[in-house]
Protein backbone atom coordinates (compact mmCIF):
# COMPACT_ATOMS: atom_id res chain seq x y z
CA UNK A 1 0.00 0.00 0.00
CA UNK A 2 1.21 3.57 -1.07
CA UNK A 3 0.33 6.35 1.62
CA UNK A 4 -0.44 9.10 -0.71
CA UNK A 5 1.97 12.62 0.31
CA UNK A 6 5.02 10.23 1.61
CA UNK A 7 8.14 9.77 -0.52
CA UNK A 8 9.17 6.53 -1.31
CA UNK A 9 11.42 6.09 1.04
CA UNK A 10 8.55 6.91 3.91
CA UNK A 11 6.65 4.75 2.07
CA UNK A 12 8.88 1.64 2.09
CA UNK A 13 10.30 2.79 6.00
CA UNK A 14 5.93 2.48 6.69
CA UNK A 15 6.03 -0.89 4.65
CA UNK A 16 8.23 -2.64 6.69
CA UNK A 17 7.42 -1.96 10.25
CA UNK A 18 3.94 -2.44 9.19
CA UNK A 19 4.85 -6.09 8.81
CA UNK A 20 7.67 -6.46 11.37
CA UNK A 21 7.64 -3.25 14.13
CA UNK A 22 10.66 -4.78 15.65
CA UNK A 23 12.71 -4.13 12.89
CA UNK A 24 15.99 -2.26 13.70
CA UNK A 25 16.44 1.15 12.35
CA UNK A 26 20.09 -0.37 10.81
CA UNK A 27 18.21 -3.20 9.13
CA UNK A 28 15.59 -1.00 7.84
CA UNK A 29 17.86 1.59 6.42
CA UNK A 30 19.50 -1.79 4.20
CA UNK A 31 16.41 -2.30 3.06
CA UNK A 32 15.61 1.39 2.25
CA UNK A 33 18.87 2.66 0.96
CA UNK A 34 19.16 4.87 4.07
CA UNK A 35 21.90 5.31 6.22
CA UNK A 36 20.93 4.39 9.87
CA UNK A 37 20.55 7.73 11.26
CA UNK A 38 17.85 8.99 8.17
CA UNK A 39 15.99 6.31 9.08
CA UNK A 40 15.83 7.22 12.90
CA UNK A 41 15.05 11.16 11.48
CA UNK A 42 12.56 10.03 8.92
CA UNK A 43 10.75 7.69 11.85
CA UNK A 44 10.53 10.39 14.49
CA UNK A 45 9.12 13.10 11.90
CA UNK A 46 6.73 10.50 11.34
CA UNK A 47 5.90 10.10 14.85
CA UNK A 48 5.63 13.94 15.27
CA UNK A 49 3.08 14.70 12.56
CA UNK A 50 1.37 11.51 13.86
CA UNK A 51 1.72 9.08 10.93
CA UNK A 52 2.91 6.62 12.98
CA UNK A 53 1.07 6.43 16.25
CA UNK A 54 2.95 3.66 18.30
CA UNK A 55 4.41 0.27 18.42
CA UNK A 56 1.90 -2.62 19.56
CA UNK A 57 2.09 -6.39 20.51
CA UNK A 58 -0.71 -7.87 17.91
CA UNK A 59 -2.00 -10.44 19.28
CA UNK A 60 -4.63 -12.50 17.16
CA UNK A 61 -7.16 -13.44 19.49
CA UNK A 62 -8.75 -16.13 17.04
CA UNK A 63 -5.59 -18.08 17.39
CA UNK A 64 -6.73 -18.30 21.40
CA UNK A 65 -8.23 -21.56 21.85
CA UNK A 66 -10.53 -19.77 25.06
CA UNK A 67 -12.98 -17.43 23.92
CA UNK A 68 -15.91 -15.96 21.52
CA UNK A 69 -15.26 -13.27 19.37
CA UNK A 70 -18.22 -11.13 19.01
CA UNK A 71 -20.00 -8.02 17.12
CA UNK A 72 -22.34 -5.37 18.56
CA UNK A 73 -23.84 -2.97 16.66
CA UNK A 74 -25.54 -0.35 18.85
CA UNK A 75 -27.54 2.74 18.14
CA UNK A 76 -27.75 5.25 20.84
CA UNK A 77 -30.01 8.18 21.77
CA UNK A 78 -28.65 11.99 20.63
CA UNK A 79 -28.57 13.08 24.21
CA UNK A 80 -27.27 9.85 25.82
CA UNK A 81 -24.11 9.21 22.73
CA UNK A 82 -21.00 9.85 24.34
CA UNK A 83 -21.72 7.92 27.92
CA UNK A 84 -22.61 5.15 25.46
CA UNK A 85 -19.06 5.34 23.74
CA UNK A 86 -17.58 6.08 26.74
CA UNK A 87 -19.01 2.64 28.65
CA UNK A 88 -18.04 1.02 25.09
CA UNK A 89 -14.55 1.98 25.22
CA UNK A 90 -13.91 1.02 28.85
CA UNK A 91 -16.00 -2.25 28.85
CA UNK A 92 -13.36 -5.19 29.45
CA UNK A 93 -14.78 -7.37 26.71
CA UNK A 94 -14.37 -5.47 23.74
CA UNK A 95 -11.82 -4.88 21.70
CA UNK A 96 -12.35 -2.42 19.05
CA UNK A 97 -15.19 0.74 19.07
CA UNK A 98 -16.17 2.29 16.04
CA UNK A 99 -18.16 5.27 15.08
CA UNK A 100 -20.03 4.53 11.79
CA UNK A 101 -22.95 6.07 9.48
CA UNK A 102 -26.31 6.66 10.58
CA UNK A 103 -27.55 8.54 13.54
CA UNK A 104 -25.37 7.74 16.67
CA UNK A 105 -24.66 4.12 15.35
CA UNK A 106 -21.33 2.58 17.23
CA UNK A 107 -19.61 -0.78 15.59
CA UNK A 108 -17.79 -2.94 18.15
CA UNK A 109 -15.83 -5.90 18.11
CA UNK A 110 -14.30 -8.02 21.06
CA UNK A 111 -13.65 -11.17 22.69
CA UNK A 112 -15.90 -12.80 25.73
CA UNK A 113 -14.59 -15.97 27.61
CA UNK A 114 -17.51 -18.40 26.47
CA UNK A 115 -21.21 -17.82 25.01
CA UNK A 116 -22.69 -17.86 28.30
CA UNK A 117 -20.53 -14.88 29.40
CA UNK A 118 -21.84 -13.10 25.68
CA UNK A 119 -24.98 -13.27 26.30
CA UNK A 120 -25.53 -11.91 30.21
CA UNK A 121 -22.98 -9.22 29.37
CA UNK A 122 -25.06 -8.11 26.42
CA UNK A 123 -27.98 -8.05 28.23
CA UNK A 124 -26.08 -6.39 31.13
CA UNK A 125 -24.98 -3.99 28.87
CA UNK A 126 -28.76 -3.30 26.92
CA UNK A 127 -30.17 -3.27 30.13
CA UNK A 128 -28.14 -0.76 32.00
CA UNK A 129 -27.73 1.52 29.65
CA UNK A 130 -30.70 3.36 28.73
CA UNK A 131 -28.70 5.70 26.27
CA UNK A 132 -29.13 2.63 24.03
CA UNK A 133 -31.87 2.46 21.98
CA UNK A 134 -30.91 -0.81 20.06
CA UNK A 135 -28.42 -3.36 20.79
CA UNK A 136 -27.44 -6.08 17.61
CA UNK A 137 -25.02 -9.08 18.52
CA UNK A 138 -23.68 -11.40 16.72
CA UNK A 139 -20.62 -14.22 16.97
CA UNK A 140 -17.97 -14.07 14.64
CA UNK A 141 -17.52 -17.96 13.03
CA UNK A 142 -14.97 -17.79 10.48
CA UNK A 143 -12.29 -14.21 9.18
CA UNK A 144 -11.37 -14.28 5.68
CA UNK A 145 -9.35 -11.32 5.92
CA UNK A 146 -7.70 -9.04 8.89
CA UNK A 147 -4.80 -6.76 7.57
CA UNK A 148 -4.69 -5.29 10.46
CA UNK A 149 -4.76 -8.09 12.99
CA UNK A 150 -7.21 -6.46 15.32
CA UNK A 151 -4.99 -3.38 16.05
CA UNK A 152 -6.22 -0.96 19.24
CA UNK A 153 -5.50 2.00 17.18
CA UNK A 154 -7.09 4.59 19.65
CA UNK A 155 -7.79 4.48 22.93
CA UNK A 156 -11.14 6.58 23.51
CA UNK A 157 -10.49 9.50 25.48
CA UNK A 158 -12.92 12.49 25.69
CA UNK A 159 -9.98 14.85 26.25
CA UNK A 160 -8.88 13.34 22.46
CA UNK A 161 -12.11 13.11 21.03
CA UNK A 162 -12.44 17.11 21.56
CA UNK A 163 -8.98 17.76 20.30
CA UNK A 164 -9.69 16.35 16.74
CA UNK A 165 -13.03 17.80 16.37
CA UNK A 166 -11.67 21.33 17.28
CA UNK A 167 -8.66 20.45 14.46
CA UNK A 168 -11.58 19.97 11.75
Amino acid sequence: MKYEGLDTYDNAILKLIKNDARMSYSDIGQQVGLSRPAVKNRMLAMQKKGIIQGYQTVINSSKIAEGVRFIIEVEASTDAFQDVVEVLCNDKYIRQVYGTTGNCRVHCQGVAPNNQTLEAHVRYLYNHNKGIRRLEWHILMTTFKDMDGGVEYVRYKESEHMERELQG
